[in-house]
């Protein structure tokens, strides 16, 4: 079967399910792009009933995409789905289904299923899924609608800042450009962005996916966070125990979500490659490694990649590096980490740990009430992530923080309390 790189013509579509809110969620999907998608065959019969029938009602149709619910029996619609994509060389099929395990998501990736979201939030999820399968085929996004940008911070080990440094870039996003911003603490055991933003939450994020099934905007906002900087906040569960249920589908299932509503959803995983942060850097629209100049780093790192490699593909274009804590006369050199890991260095921040420790203290993002050296940089990384959507004159006064941090800095060394804007 041909693709159709050149958008002409629509695109031909068949749905197999009996569930209905799987049915509507296609429905609603497909209506969303003015005609474009063209479901030609529909039916509700499941997997099994199909794997036993000879004659399949797809022999005569020749679809782009295939819309598979994988039904009560999930390995039944993973076998189903190997036998549709041996018989239409090509397709794309997007399955819907419960809670897989790992062998099954191993299984449906070997059969042909490029897309599998969770049919409890497959109204939510379908958008996205939809976007990308039609990507991949050639015929362009499905939705003029921007969705808003998934910035998953993520380090090689605990203290290297990358809290501090997520927390802050989410701030500075929100105040160089107005948007919408959501911070979600996906450290689940230890997560620490409410005490970084001084707020004491009232809900975490499992008390959200207790009421996933049924979330909408107005319902979303109950479990949201707020700050006085305007950031929004998903906070994670204050008991350390509480987050160990999470999984993987669960958190890509949110963050779809979460990315219709706000511009930047900035998410601080914790500090290992547990599923819930493979999953935030499957989703990232940027993945951001935070790291230090040191040999612990450095070895952590050069095990993070063969894992980091193979999320980020073949592209290789969504990882950034940050150095935090940055020296000139560091043992390591950036020419060094970047040998080592086959990455360039996005950004060096300065090591400033009586401002940091000082903001963590007092509960107060720094980007809001500093002007030191490491203030000025975490903007304008922010500014650099916000692109065009950055206010120039915010722009224009975050460049002038260098000058203000270099007069403070001959103070800080001695002994004076550091400004706060």
């Amino acid at each position: 079967m041909r693709q159709n790189g050149n958008n002409q013509g629509p695109v031909r579509a068949a749905l197999i399910s009996s569930e209905e809110a799987f049915r509507k969620a296609v429905q609603d999907s497909t209506s969303e792009v003015g005609g474009r998608i063209e479901v030609g065959l529909e039916t509700d019969a499941t997997p099994s009933e199909l794997l036993r029938e000879p004659n399949t009602p797809l022999r005569d149709y020749e679809p782009h995409i295939i819309f598979l619910d994988l039904g009560p029996d999930p390995d039944d619609g993973i076998r189903l789905a190997g036998v549709l994509s041996r018989a239409h060389p090509g397709v794309a099929i997007v399955g819907g289904g419960p809670e897989l395990t790992q062998a099954q998501l191993l299984s449906a990736m070997r059969a042909g299923v490029s897309e599998l979201i969770d049919l409890r939030s497959a109204e939510d999820e379908l958008p996205d899924a939809l976007d990308r399968t039609l990507e991949k085929l050639g015929f362009g996004r499905s939705r003029s609608r921007t969705l808003g940008q998934i910035l998953t911070f993520i380090s090689p080990k605990g203290g290297t800042g990358c809290t501090t440094v997520a927390v802050n870039t989410g701030v500075a996003l929100r105040e160089l450009t107005g948007r919408k911003v959501l911070l979600v603490d996906l450290d689940l055991e230890l997560g620490e962005i409410a005490s970084f933003l001084g707020v004491k939450p009232r809900f975490h994020l499992v008390d959200l996916l207790k009421n996933f099934h049924r979330m909408d905007e107005n319902l979303l906002t109950s479990y949201i966070e707020r700050h006085e900087s305007g950031v929004h906040l998903l906070s994670a569960p204050f008991e350390p125990e509480t987050g160990q249920s999470v999984t993987a589908q669960q958190i890509e299932s949110v963050l779809a979500f979460v990315r219709r509503h706000y511009d930047f959803v900035v998410v601080d995983t914790s500090k290992s490659l547990a599923p819930p942060a493979l999953a935030a850097m499957r989703r990232a629209s940027q993945i951001f490694l935070v790291t230090n100049l040191d040999l612990c780093c450095l070895r952590n790192f050069t095990r993070f990649l063969p894992t980091l490699r193979e999320i980020e593909g073949s592209e290789g274009k969504r990882i950034r590096l940050i150095v935090n804590r940055y020296a000139k006369n560091s043992l390591l050199s950036l020419e060094d980490l970047e040998t080592t890991v086959g990455l360039p260095v996005h950004c060096t921040l300065t090591n400033d740990f009586h401002t940091i420790i000082e903001s963590l203290s007092l509960g107060r993002p720094l980007v809001l009430h500093s002007k030191t050296r490491y203030a000025t940089e975490l903007m304008d990384l922010a500014a650099r992530i916000g692109g065009k959507h950055v206010n120039p004159s915010k722009r224009r006064q975050s460049l002038l923080g260098r000058a203000v941090g270099a007069v403070l800095r001959p103070s800080k060394r001695s002994g004076e309390a550091l400004s706060h804007a």
